[in-house]
C-alpha cells in the first residue's frame, strides 16, 4: 500500500462520522460501560523488560518510566485527539471503576491536571499522585503494608493538538518473572488475570510486545495472547530491541517481522527505542526518531516494508485500524446497549419496589398475591396464555384427569362384572336347587353363596336385606384405590401448577421459597382435607344403607326385568314383529323358575341398577366435593396465597418473608447503576448528549 493510498484511507476514517464514533466509544468507556458490554479498544501488553515503556514513550511522546523495576498498579488510557487548538494540551484525570461507591467516585473525579508539556519529573509525580488517589502505595512505599495492591480505576491521559492523530489505547501493567519485595507472587497472579480478562474480550485488539532478543516460543505474553486469540485475528506483534540482537540472530528476527514464523492477520511492526545509555545521556525524542529511521535504513532491516517499521508508521496504522474496528462494530454496540438496557430494566422490574419498610414489604406481598390470584382465576376459568402442556393450565389438566378417572371407574370400578341377560344360570346337574358353580368373575355364584349363608326367617324367594349391602360393598371395593389415585393425581397437578405460577409472579428465589414455606402448612391441610372428604364419600356410599330416589334406578331395574322376559320369550321362538302359534302347555311349563334362581337374578338386577346410579353419584361427588370444593375452592391450596393471607401475618412474619436480603439489595443497587449508565450511553450514541455532558453528569 502506497503512502498516498494510506492517506486516502486515513482521510476516509477521519471524516466527521468516524470521529464522532470514536468520541462516542471513548465516552462510553468513560461512563464505565465496558463493565456492561464489550467495547472496541487497543490494548498494549508485554513483559516489563520487553521495551513496552519505551515503545509507549515513542508513541505518545510522554516520558513513561523506563527500567524503573517498579510494577504499575493501574491501567493507563492514552487518548489522542486532533483539535483546532494551536497549542498542544495534555489533560490527566482518573476514571473511577464502574462499581466504585459515590464518595470514592467523587474524590477521584476531582483529580485533574492540565499541562502543555509533561517532563519526566512531572510525569513521575503525576503517576505517584494518581496512585495515592486510588489508594495504592506510591513509589518507594512498602507494598506489604498496603491494603490495596491494584486498582480497577483508570488513569486517563488526553493529548490534544493540531498535529495529533485520532487514536486511543490502554496500557496494562507489565508481566514480570522474578518476584521481589515490591513485586510479589500475588501481584504476578493479579496482573496475569487482568491481562487475560482484557485480551479475552473479542473486541480487543492486542498489541503484544516482543523482545527480539528472546525466543518467541518462550515469551509468556504471546502464550497468553495465543490462548485468547488462537487464530491470530486480533493480535498485532510489535518487535523491540532489534538493535541489541547478537550477530547471527538477525535472520530469525527477519522471519518473525515478515510474518513467516508466527502468522498474524495484522502482521508485525518493528521499532527501535532509546537504549538505556541513550536515556541516561538525555537523547531527545527528536533524536530518537532520527536514530530509528537511520537504523531501519541499514541492512538487513532495510528489506522490511517501510510501512511496518518505526513508531510513526505504527501510530498511523493503529489509528487506521482502530477507526476501521470501531466503524465495523459501532452498529452492533448500539444494538447491544439497547438490548442490555431492556434486560436490566426488566430484571429491576422483576425485583419489584424497594422493600425496606414494613409498609413497602406488605405492598410488595399484596402485589404478588394479586398477580397470583389473577393467574389462578384465568387458569381455572380456562383463559390460557401459555403453551399446550404448560402445568399452569390448571383447569385443562384437572378436566383431563377427571375424564380418565371417570373412564377407569366405569371400566374397573366393580369387583365382579355384571352379567347380561343372555348369560343365564348354567347348572351342571340341571337341578336349580343345587350349589351354583363359581369362578373368579362369577357374580351369580357369589350372590347365591351369600344368599345361602345369610338365610333368615324370610319366606322362600325373598332375600335377607344384609345380603344386598354386603354384595354392594364387595362390588365397590376398587373405588377406594381408584379414587385415591385420582386425588393424588390432582394434588400433583396443583403442586406443578403452583410451582409455575409462583415462578411467574415472583422471580426472587429467596422470597418465593419463603412464601411457599409460609403457606405450605395450610396447603398440606387442604390436601389432607380432600383425602378426608374422599373417605367420607366412600363411607357414605359403601357402608350405609342403599338409598336413592333417583328415578334412573327404577327405570334401570324395570328395563332389566323386561329384558329377561324378552330373552326367555326369544328362547321359545317368539320375536318382535313375527306371528307364531303357541303351545300354551309348553310355554307354561317353560316360564316358571325356582325361587332361588329368581331371587339370584332379581338381586343381580337390583344391585346392577343401584350400582349404575351410585357410581355416577360417587364420581360426581368426588369431583365436586373433594376436588372443586376443597382443592380448587376458596380455601383450597391455589387460593391460600391471597391478600387475606398477607393480612394475617404480623410485622415480623412479613419482614421475614418480604424483607430484602443483602444480595437482593446489592443487586437492586447494581441494576440501578447499570441502567443509569446505559441510559446515558443511549443518549451519547443518539447524539442527544455530548461526551462532556455525560462525563460531568
Amino acid at each position: 500500500m502506497s503512502k498516498a493510498s494510506t492517506k486516502i484511507q486515513m482521510d476516509r476514517f477521519t471524516n466527521p462520522e468516524s470521529l464522532r464514533q470514536l468520541e462516542v466509544i471513548d465516552a462510553l468507556r468513560e461512563l464505565g460501560l465496558g463493565h456492561d458490554i464489550s467495547l472496541p479498544q487497543l490494548v498494549v501488553v508485554g513483559d516489563q523488560s520487553s521495551g513496552k515503556s519505551s515503545l509507549l514513550e515513542g508513541l505518545t511522546g510522554l516520558p513513561f518510566p523506563v527500567a524503573s523495576g517498579l510494577c504499575t498498579r493501574f491501567i493507563t488510557q492514552v487518548i489522542f485527539r486532533r483539535t483546532p487548538l494551536k497549542q498542544k494540551s495534555i489533560v490527566v484525570s482518573i476514571v473511577p471503576a464502574a462499581d466504585a461507591d459515590d464518595a470514592y467516585k467523587q474524590e477521584l473525579e476531582e483529580y485533574r491536571r492540565d499541562f502543555e508539556e509533561l517532563p519526566i519529573d512531572t510525569f513521575a509525580e503525576v503517576l505517584d499522585e494518581a496512585a495515592v488517589y486510588m489508594g495504592l502505595p506510591a513509589a518507594g512505599d512498602p507494598v506489604e503494608d498496603s491494603s490495596k495492591r491494584f486498582a480497577n480505576d483508570v488513569l486517563k491521559i488526553e493529548i490534544s493538538g493540531p498535529e495529533e492523530l485520532h487514536l486511543s489505547f490502554a496500557d496494562l501493567p507489565g508481566l514480570f518473572h522474578n518476584p521481589t519485595a515490591e513485586q510479589t507472587k500475588e501481584d504476578l497472579v493479579i496482573i496475569r488475570n487482568l491481562i487475560e480478562s482484557y485480551i479475552g474480550d473479542s473486541r480487543t485488539i492486542i498489541l503484544a510486545i516482543l523482545d527480539s532478543r528472546n525466543n518467541l516460543a518462550n515469551q509468556e505474553i504471546f502464550r497468553i495472547a495465543k490462548a485468547a486469540d488462537p487464530g491470530g485475528h486480533r493480535t498485532i506483534g510489535i518487535m523491540t530491541k532489534l538493535d541489541a540482537l547478537q550477530r547471527g540472530d538477525e535472520s530469525a528476527a527477519m522471519k518473525i517481522a515478515q510474518n513467516q514464523t508466527e502468522q498474524l492477520k495484522h502482521g508485525w511492526y518493528c521499532v527501535r527505542n532509546r537504549s538505556t545509555d541513550e536515556v541516561a545521556s538525555g537523547v531527545s525524542m527528536t533524536e530518537r526518531h532520527r536514530n530509528e529511521r537511520a537504523f531501519f535504513a541499514t541492512p538487513p532491516w532495510d528489506k522490511l516494508d517501510k510501512r511496518r517499521v518505526g513508531v510513526d508508521a505504527l501510530r498511523q496504522s493503529l489509528g487506521l485500524l482502530l477507526n476501521q474496528h470501531i466503524s465495523r462494530e459501532f452498529p452492533f454496540i448500539r444494538k447491544e446497549i439497547e438490548a442490555q438496557f431492556l434486560r436490566s430494566s426488566k430484571s429491576l422490574e422483576q425485583l419489584g419496589a424497594p422493600r425496606h419498610t414494613a409498609h413497602e414489604q406488605v405492598q410488595y406481598l399484596i402485589k404478588l398475591t394479586t398477580a397470583y390470584q389473577e393467574l389462578v382465576r384465568k387458569n381455572l376459568d380456562g383463559h390460557y396464555e401459555s403453551s399446550e402442556h404448560d402445568p399452569s393450565k390448571l383447569r385443562m389438566h384437572v378436566q383431563n384427569a377427571g375424564d380418565k378417572f371417570s373412564e377407569r371407574m366405569l371400566k374397573d370400578g366393580c369387583a365382579m362384572r355384571f352379567k347380561t341377560v343372555e348369560e343365564d344360570f348354567v347348572v351342571a346337574d340341571g337341578n336349580l336347587g343345587a350349589p351354583i358353580a363359581e369362578d373368579e368373575d362369577d357374580i351369580y355364584g357369589e350372590i347365591s353363596k351369600l344368599w345361602r349363608l345369610n338365610r333368615g326367617p324370610e319366606l322362600p324367594g325373598h332375600v335377607n336385606p344384609s345380603v344386598m349391602e354386603t354384595l354392594f360393598k364387595h362390588q365397590t371395593s376398587p373405588w377406594q384405590e381408584i379414587a385415591g389415585a385420582h386425588i393424588e393425581e390432582i394434588i400433583g397437578i396443583i403442586k406443578e401448577c403452583n410451582n409455575v405460577l409462583f415462578r411467574k409472579v415472583c422471580t426472587d428465589d429467596i422470597v418465593r421459597d419463603k412464601i411457599r414455606a409460609g403457606i405450605d402448612p395450610q396447603v398440606g391441610l387442604s390436601f389432607k382435607a380432600a383425602k378426608t372428604e374422599l373417605g367420607r364419600l366412600l363411607k357414605d356410599e359403601r357402608e350405609g344403607h342403599l338409598l336413592t330416589n333417583n328415578h334412573y334406578y327404577a327405570e334401570n331395574l324395570s328395563a332389566a326385568r323386561d329384558d329377561r322376559l324378552v330373552n326367555r320369550l326369544k328362547k321359545l321362538g317368539i320375536q318382535d314383529g313375527r306371528t307364531v302359534h303357541v303351545n300354551f302347555q309348553q310355554w307354561r311349563s317353560s316360564l316358571p323358575i325356582s325361587n332361588e334362581k329368581a331371587g339370584v337374578l332379581d338381586i343381580h338386577d337390583t344391585l346392577n341398577a343401584f350400582y349404575k346410579v351410585a357410581i355416577k353419584r360417587f364420581i360426581d361427588n368426588v369431583k365436586t366435593q373433594a376436588i372443586e370444593r376443597i382443592l380448587l375452592g376458596p380455601e383450597g391450596p391455589v387460593r391460600i396465597f391471597s391478600p387475606e393471607f398477607v393480612s394475617s401475618l404480623d410485622e415480623e412474619e412479613v419482614a421475614a418473608i418480604a424483607g430484602e436480603d443483602y444480595a437482593t439489595s446489592n443487586l437492586r443497587e447494581e441494576l440501578g447503576a447499570q441502567i443509569a449508565r446505559l441510559a446515558k450511553a443511549r443518549k451519547v450514541c443518539s447524539g442527544k448528549s455530548s461526551r462532556r455532558e455525560e462525563a460531568e453528569d
